[in-house]
């Protein structure tokens, strides 16, 4: 017992100290900060390298640089970048919707001369990736070439690549084409170790609703591979559709150069027709400025590059500069957007809403990377009741979460039409489960062929740490009771008898709504909508057999059917929710959990694990009400 109270207290001491201290470093940070950034800026100015885009004009003949090491966000960042708490460095980021804009503005731009994409590794969901490869697609339609060059290609990398009109590799760098596979983290025994029992419950016959399956099993079972090889089928058949037909190949000889790993060596891609040539990068640039580049007056017979950041935005400095002088107090908010608002009360609808829900769902406010109910509740309220905005679209990029909390976003859809507001639902890499939740009562649903959707189902875990609480850390527990079930949900004690059969009956009735909110936002019977539910994942190719998705198409296909389905010719575009300030984000990971994560991976301890083992923590601290979830399993890794 006295282990127990100095644990208590070193605890509660250790969280004090920190929240002084950081408020304290705090204030350091941020001097240290802009004048760390003045530095820069003043080195930059004098030509010298830095490791961060600032921007610039660009000049005629320029080659667009495409090295995709940033991750892929539905929605980027206007600043240039954010700070991670941890490293202290700098974080970029590529969203989704700036670069089909940019590319094509890029197609149109006389001074771009064409594309060099330089990826060694991109990840991602197919679904996202498709869409940037179609953008290149598009902007190699318009005339304009591309040429991609790397030191090594991994899998995803390679597949971008090959929308190139010529694909390079270094002489003596390499391909890793191994296939593709799934693997799901799975916690059971850990759990047994630390003395934590999981009880959990199902919807009725939620034979696919493989989200608990980490804390029941140690493997997969046979209803979860059958889900899990319909989706890689479906996967590859869209990127290993897309390579072969780039590389004048059939499937099945893709496959069998797969299967017997005939890429070995650089001169095995070059023979096997995978790349056009080995060359190495001043080779590269020779070859691009003889396409009609322009020289690098910085350095003699290199092509002229511009950085994607640089692209974007070429004031991206001074506009972090300004966020930075707005956030200290030093500089003044922009008050031309509250006298345009107040110019234009009286407008007509000429704007198509597009709202943002992405990342896992959960009630309350959440952030840019969750889905708060509240925010995105309030989100598509705002938009129902903006008289500029005639139609909306919902992108979903989510693998779902509180059933309660998907059920509040729900509500917010219904009214949107019955306000006479046409809603398209756009399916980014995952509207699943909680996703599809709040998919389905629009009027139109898009999503990609490799979309993951469906998933329709749900399960409640309840975790039970007795053993460790008694047995690890010495805890004793003992009380009286009024009513026979007051104890029945507690933190020491299994959940069992009536009380487990009353929650049983709480989470098939949850169930019911679900699949009864399918069948009415998607006219089809309950009966029809059980047969394809019962947690069962489906791509969005066979979602849309199934009747679960209208068509396919990306975001652009569904804010132009929005506006033609709200007699819009001409129409601007307003995004929801206010994204949520970068330095206000900053601050809070300062005082956060976020260096849970930091010392881990100091640790030494995988990035992929450290994200499981931050999943198991949230989700045996979810909230009370947050119990029942509509979700995809926490931890699948596409390779």
């Amino acid at each position: 017992m006295n282990f127990g109270k100095q644990f208590l207290a070193s605890l509660l001491g250790s969280t004090l100290a920190l929240v002084i201290a950081g408020s304290l470093l705090i204030f350091i940070f941020v001097g240290a900060l802009v004048g760390g950034l003045a530095s820069a800026f003043e080195g930059a100015t004098d030509g010298s390298e830095m490791d961060l885009d600032f921007g610039g004009d660009i000049e005629e003949g320029s080659v667009l640089l495409l090295t995709f090491d940033a991750p892929l966000a539905e929605r980027g960042m206007e600043l240039p970048f954010t700070l991670q708490f941890g490293s202290m460095e700098p974080q970029t980021q590529m969203g989704l919707n700036h670069f089909l804009a940019d590319m094509e503005r890029a197609a149109d731009d006389d001074d771009i001369e064409g594309i060099l994409v330089q990826a060694d590794m991109i990840s991602g969901y197919p679904s996202m990736l498709g869409e940037v490869r179609d953008a290149l697609a598009q902007f190699k339609a318009s005339g304009k070439w591309i040429v991609a060059w790397s030191e090594i290609y991994t899998q995803g990398a390679y597949w971008m690549a090959t929308v190139a009109d010529e694909v390079y590799l270094h002489p003596e760098g390499g391909m890793d084409m191994r296939g593709m596979g799934m693997e799901t983290t799975f916690y059971k025994r850990m759990l047994e170790d630390l003395g934590v029992e999981m009880t959990v419950v199902r919807g009725p016959d939620n034979t696919y609703k493989s989200a608990v399956e980490p804390y029941l099993r140690n493997d997969l079972s046979e209803a979860n591979k059958e889900q899990l090889m319909a989706l890689l089928e479906d996967f590859w058949a869209r990127m290993g559709g897309d390579i072969a037909a780039a590389r004048g190949m059939t499937m099945d000889e893709l496959d069998g150069h797969i299967n017997n790993l005939s890429i070995r060596i650089p001169s095995d891609a070059l023979e096997l027709g995978f790349v056009d040539g080995l060359m190495y990068e001043d080779e590269l640039h020779a070859m691009l400025l003889e396409k009609g580049a322009a020289e690098d007056e910085d350095e003699p017979s290199h092509a002229l590059l511009a950085g994607y950041g640089q692209y974007h935005n070429p004031n991206s400095f001074e506009d972090l500069i300004q966020e930075l002088q707005v956030e200290l107090g030093a500089g003044d908010e922009d008050d031309e957007e509250d006298d345009e608002a107040e110019d234009d009360e009286d407008s007509a609808a000429n704007a198509v809403a597009v709202v943002y829900a992405v990342g896992a769902i959960q009630s309350g406010e959440g952030d840019d990377a969750t889905i708060g109910s509240d925010r995105i509740a309030g989100a598509l309220r705002d938009a129902r009741l903006d008289p500029e905005v005639g139609a909306v679209v919902l992108r979903v990029n989510s693998p779902g979460g509180s059933a309660l909390a998907s059920d509040v976003i729900w509500r917010e859809t219904v009214l949107l039409r019955e306000a006479g507001k046409p809603l398209v639902a756009s399916m980014s890499d995952l509207a699943a489960s909680g996703g599809y939740y709040i998919s389905c009562a629009a009027d139109h649903i898009l999503a990609q062929p490799n979309t993951i959707t469906g998933s329709i189902g749900v399960f409640g875990v309840l975790p039970s740490a007795g053993k460790l609480l008694n047995e690890r850390i010495g805890l004793d527990f003992d009380g009286v009771k009024l009513h026979d079930h007051a104890d029945a949900v507690s933190m020491h004690t299994p959940i069992q008898g009536q009380a487990l059969a009353a929650i049983n009956e709480s989470v098939t009735k949850i169930y019911d709504s679900f699949i009864g909110r399918v069948a009415e936002g998607r006219g089809m019977s309950i009966e029809a909508v059980d047969a394809v539910a019962r947690g069962r994942v489906w791509t969005g190719q066979d979602a849309m057999e199934k009747g679960l998705v209208d068509g396919m198409g990306n975001l652009q296909d569904a804010i132009e059917m929005a506006a033609d389905m709200a007699s819009l010719d001409e129409f601007d575009m307003i995004e929801y929710p206010e994204p949520i300030d970068p330095f206000e984000q900053f601050i809070a990971e300062f005082t956060g959990v976020a260096q849970m994560a930091t010392m881990a991976e100091a640790a030494g301890v995988p990035e992929d694990a450290i994200q499981a083992m931050m999943e198991v923590e949230a989700f045996v601290n979810l909230q009370a009400k947050d119990r029942v979830q509509a979700r995809l399993p926490f931890h699948i890794r596409v390779y």
